[in-house]
């Protein structure tokens, strides 16, 4: 009797043991994936999709497990915890690329780029850099993905750079950017922020300008405490979907050209998405009462010398080296030399 308890007994272990080998195994085949994205949002729609796709092409290995809605922390907290290993992949906007390749941020430079063609013709051309910038600090591309053009939405009827200082506006600068400087040197206030406290902010008045995507400030309910906005573009909001090159090489190596490709023409699919939801957004806000206010075009040419004067050289000196400029504009003076375009100035 002893002798058959023992064996039963040690069967048992074993397939604890064999269990928790199994278990160890599929939650080494989860990638842990953080966005700021709320639920039911483009982007986390998108997320959800690659995770179910990534669970057919793996056979059921490989799965993306998502929090969503900043639950992590901002964008900043996203990038130290996949360098630390807690976190293994993000749906980053430019704001958190730029903890990583302070170089992306050459594809936001106020009004610099004009439109969605020339983003996608821009970001084309410098793929295979921001890639290879990417995988040297340690993560992989996994897509791009846009929130769309930048607005400047403010609690008072600003046309003018100098309305913000005449209606005393506050400007929202993402906390730990660069932009602040450059908005107190031209002469306005502005506030840091993190993006867990910019609703408060703007409740609280702490902030009462800020410059984003239709489709964020209608997603977060931003624009009611801002509801004025100029249509004026003011840059592009590119982003991507990157995971950590570690995290990446544990995967099976024969699911990862099948996940890179499906995920990058998931990514390519969300851009359009978003092109169309910008219009629809704008139309929602109006309905709940935003005023569209027209730039004339020498409003436009004061903004731009603005950026030029201000932004310009603290971008440059701080996060896009003079080379990678000199490239882009290169690169847009052919562009729109064939399209037939001109640069604001």
């Amino acid at each position: 009797m002893k002798v058959v308890k023992l064996r039963y007994t040690r069967l048992l272990l074993g397939l604890v043991l064999a269990g928790c080998c199994q278990h160890s195994l599929l939650i080494a085949q989860v990638i842990k994936t953080g966005t700021l994205a709320p639920k039911d949002s483009p982007w986390h729609e998108t997320l959800q999709e690659m995770s179910s796709t990534w669970i057919e092409i793996s056979e059921g290995e490989v799965q993306l497990l998502i929090y969503a809605g900043g639950i992590l922390g901002d964008e900043a907290d996203m990038v130290r915890k996949m360098r630390i290993g807690q976190l293994h992949a993000a749906a980053l906007s430019a704001e958190g690329l730029m903890y990583i390749i302070p170089e992306f941020d050459v594809l936001r430079m106020p009004m610099l780029l004009h439109n969605d063609d020339e983003l996608r013709h821009v970001r084309n051309e410098l793929t295979p850099y921001f890639t290879e910038l990417l995988e040297k600090r340690g993560f992989i591309l996994l897509s791009w993905g846009d929130a769309g053009w930048a607005y400047l939405f403010t609690s008072n009827p600003v046309v003018y750079p100098q309305d913000l200082n005449k209606y005393n506006e506050i400007v929202f600068i993402w906390a730990g950017g660069s932009g602040k400087k450059s908005w107190t040197e031209a002469g306005f206030k502005a506030v840091e922020v993190s993006a867990p406290d910019i609703f408060m902010s703007l409740q609280t008045g702490l902030v009462t300008t800020f410059t984003t995507p239709p489709i964020i400030a209608l997603s977060y309910q931003w624009f009611p405490m801002a509801p004025y906005v100029t249509d004026m573009k003011a840059g592009p909001l590119p982003g991507a979907i990157i995971v950590s090159k570690k995290r990446w090489q544990q995967i099976p190596e024969e699911y990862r050209e099948q996940l890179l490709t499906y995920s990058t023409r998931r990514g390519n699919e969300l851009i359009e998405t978003i092109s169309g939801l910008e219009v629809e957004a704008m139309e929602v806000m109006q309905e709940h009462g935003l005023t569209i206010l027209n730039a004339p075009e020498d409003a436009r040419a004061e903004w731009y010398r603005l950026a030029k004067t201000y932004m310009y050289p603290e971008i440059l000196k701080t996060e896009v080296p003079e080379e990678l400029y000199q490239r882009v504009e290169g690169i847009l003076a052919n562009y729109r030399q064939q399209k037939g375009s001109a640069d604001p100035e």
